[in-house]
Order: structure tokens, then sequence, then C-alpha cells
């Protein structure tokens, strides 16, 4: 399962007063070429002063997310918050192993100005994570509608392919894969793709597993990461989870906001608990309404949460399946099946899994800290490369075999959207319902058009070919 758990935090208990003060830790952070943050300067008495923090170290994380995980404006928002509330700053000075310091936030005078709250329309591109512009086509004739095929590559598992997927024409996207050795759940997707003239927006959210227990009181507290997952009681209520879990830091727009609707998914619920005896699970997508420049706007959270047996007084529980999508009022519903379309093509390849797999068995033998080190991580995977191909090679077998059942999902999932075959790929690929024409090249571009008999070989150099409806009930 992936996402991105940076954003994910508890959010602090606050008085209204200091609700109205945003406070900070009193330091001056400049990024370095080889990727570092480093703490440039530290206000004298000031918050991180007073907690042993001095010029120089450079900061590896903030309260629980990893400096990788955070973007400029998100760094930003994770270190400030209410005058009188805390922040967890983790940080290395010279060779020593990582320290971590409790600061109280305080008032440090005029500050620049906050980042946006709300989505912005074109989203910021941070230096890590630059934003991919799609691959030059050839301008799509009238009725006509082109996607292009994206790849993520993750440069920590030694730059192999992650995620592929298909991108609209006149989209944008960010995204890569994060790394969080320290929890069970081992790498999320951050992912986010707008459309430049609408300014739709799909977006993956953080995911993570939790876990639970009354029978240690005084030891554990909410939010310590606890045999791989977070401290939490479970949450059974969709929108008590959103309120608790995403709106302190991914959906600060949405908070105390009630959903306008609700719709419940069985089957997602069923597929994400197949093979996992005794859980229940719930899929579910709540739409919220806000209002974002004085215009209204409507955003769709799409989640499940599922939930393990209590056995011996643990509670374990998970969130998956996890993106928010977010346009002006009318949006969502009227661009739903291309909207859906994109979401279904985002895939995991079988040689990234390959490699997540092999990672999870390098944290059961406990090379945690080695994982944590960038140059010693992908020295590390490199002397799996042999195991790590025959892996994806029997992943990608297994993956073929399962393609009628996600196909038989997706479309009671999705609706509005319909499956083809890949001639080239030999695989699945969902499309948005209602054209005439689908045609793949050996790119992986897709075209579609209303016109029938539209043939995109016309004037093209590359070899289109159509693709056949497929039937996903067959067996």
């Amino acid at each position: 399962m992936i996402g991105s758990i940076a954003l994910m935090m508890w959010p602090a208990t606050i008085s209204a007063q200091q609700a109205d003060a945003v406070g900070g830790a009193g330091i001056g952070l400049k990024p370095t070429a080889d990727g570092r943050i480093v703490i440039e300067r530290v206000a004298p008495d000031g918050p991180a002063a007073k907690a042993g923090i001095l010029p120089g170290d450079w900061l590896v994380g903030v309260d629980r997310w990893a400096i990788t995980e955070l973007n400029g404006p998100q760094l930003v928002d994770a270190i400030r918050g209410p005058v009188g509330s805390k922040v967890v700053l983790v940080y290395v000075r010279g060779n020593a192993a990582p320290v971590s310091a409790t600061v109280t936030r305080a008032s440090l005078g005029a500050a620049p100005a906050d980042p946006p709250a709300q989505p912005s329309v074109q989203p910021p591109a941070p230096s890590a994570n630059p934003v991919k512009k799609p691959t030059a086509v050839p301008a799509a004739a009238k009725g006509t509608m082109r996607f292009t095929l994206q790849t993520i590559k993750d440069p920590a598992a030694n730059n192999v392919s992650a995620v592929t997927f298909l991108l609209p024409q006149g989209w944008q996207f960010q995204g890569q894969i994060v790394w969080l050795h320290q929890f069970s759940v081992l790498a999320n997707l951050r992912l986010r793709l707008w459309d430049t003239n609408t300014s739709t927006t799909i977006e993956w959210l953080p995911m993570q597993h939790f876990s639970y227990t009354d029978q240690l009181p005084g030891l554990l507290h909410p939010g310590d990461n606890w045999m791989g997952g977070i401290v939490a009681a479970p949450v059974t209520d969709p929108i008590q989870f959103v309120e608790s879990f995403w709106t302190p830091q991914a959906l600060p727009h949405l908070r105390n906001r009630r959903p306008t609707a609700r719709e419940d998914f069985p089957g997602i619920a069923r597929q994400a608990i197949a093979n996992d005896r005794g859980w229940q699970a719930q899929a579910v997508r709540l739409r919220y309404a806000f209002e974002r420049q004085d215009q209204p706007w409507e955003q769709d959270v799409c989640f499940t949460l599922a939930y393990a047996p209590v056995n011996a007084g643990v509670a374990m529980w998970n969130v998956q399946r996890a993106y928010t999508c977010f346009a002006p009022k009318g949006g969502l519903d009227a661009r739903a099946s291309h909207i859906k379309a994109v979401i279904a093509n985002v895939n995991i390849t079988p040689e990234w899994l390959a490699t997540y797999s092999v990672v999870k068995q390098l944290q059961r033998q406990g090379f945690q800290q080695q994982m944590a080190d960038t140059a010693a991580f992908g020295r590390k995977l490199q002397e799996y490369t042999a195991h790590i191909r025959q892996l994806g090679q029997q992943m990608h077998e297994e993956r073929m075999k399962s393609f009628d059942r996600i196909a038989e999902s997706q479309r009671e999932y999705l609706g509005g959207v319909e499956t083809y075959n890949d001639p080239y790929q030999r695989q699945a690929v969902y499309m948005p319902a209602g054209y005439r024409e689908y045609w793949v090249n050996q790119k992986g571009e897709v075209v579609l058009s209303e016109q029938a008999g539209y043939n995109p070989n016309v004037g093209d150099v590359n070899d289109w070919r159509k693709m056949e409806r497929r039937d996903p009930m067959r067996q």
C-alpha cells in the first residue's frame, strides 16, 4: 500500500487564544547541494536555542516526518504552529547519531506569511520533487483525448521504475516514493496530478498502520511508534478519521466541515481484506464543499479503513487506498470518468514490488539504521539484484493472473470506466466510457476519439493499434 505519511500527525491540544497566535522554533534553514537541510541560524534565547540546537546542525525530522517527505511549504507548516504548542525536531551534529529535541513554539515577531492552507491551482514544485511536464505529442483533433505514459523512478532503490500511470494531455504532475524505514508501511507514494486549464487536482493521501492496546498504561502514548504502527485507538467513523488524521495538515481547509455526501463501496472493502481472515473493512467516498477565493469548490476524499480482530488486548488497523480530488464546484462530476480512469491506471511495477519485499526482509533482520542511510541502502539493495529480478518476474506473473479480479472490482468501484486490452503490454487498461475509438502506441500513449473510424496512424510515425474492449466478468 502506498501514499505518504509525510502529512500525518496528532493534533496538539491548544486553547482558542493560542490558536490565534502562530509561533516557531527560532531557526533559519538552508538547503545544501547534497540535499541536506542545515540549521543556518538559531535565534538567541529562542525555543531551539533553549533546547540545545546550534547553528551547523542539520535537520533530519520534524515530529514523525522525515525531512525527505516534506517540500518547502510543508516543512515551514510542520515547524510552525500555535504559540505554546510543542514540536519535536530531530537533528544531527557532525557524525553523531540523530538527536531529538522537544521545542515549545514561541512568538518570534513578524514573519513571512504562511503558505495558503487551501490547495493552489498550480501546486508549487519543491526542488527535490520537480514538476513533470508530459512529453510533447501531436495536437489532438476535435473530439479526441490523449494520454501519455509517465513513470516515477525511485532513486533510493537504484533508480528502478516504481510507478506508471497515464497522464491526460494538458495535465502536469509531481511525484516520488518516500521510504519510512521506522514503520511497518515501509514506503508511500506522494503523487499529485492537476489540469492546468480547469484546476482539477488528484492527490494521494498519507497511509499508515495503527496499533493500540490498553495493557501498557503509562508506557505508550498516542502518536508513538509501536510495533511499526502509530499508537491510536481504532477509529470506525470515516468522517472522524478525516477530521483527526488529515485535517490537521493534509486537508486543513476541511477542518470542522461535515461531508455533503457519502458513498460506500463494499466491493473494494472486500478486496482490501480478501487475504486477511477475520478482518473487517469499509471503503468510502466523502464529498466536502468549501470556498476558495470566494468561489465554491468541492472535494472527494476516498479511502479504506481495515480492522484486524482484537487479539490479547491488541488492536491493529490501517488506512489504505487513500486519495483525494478537488475542483471548482461541478468539476468533479463533469470530469468524473476521466478522473476515475487516471486513478485506475496508477500501477506499481513488479520490479519495485520485488525491491519492497527485499527491504521488508532487511527490516525484519534489523537493518533499520543502515536503511536510513541512503548510500548504504542502495549498496545493500545491489547485493540482492539477482534475487530482486527473479522475484519481480514472479510478481509479474502473479499480477497477470489477478487482472480479471482487479478489473471486476475496479468496474464496480469506479463506474463510467471501461476495460480495454493493451496489445503491446498485454494487460488491462481502464478508459473513460463514451468514446468510439480507443488506440495505443508502442510508447504507451493512448488516444480516444468520438469519431467513428478515427485512425491516429494517419500522419503519425508511431505504430498505433486499436484496443479491444475487455469483459472483466469473464473467467
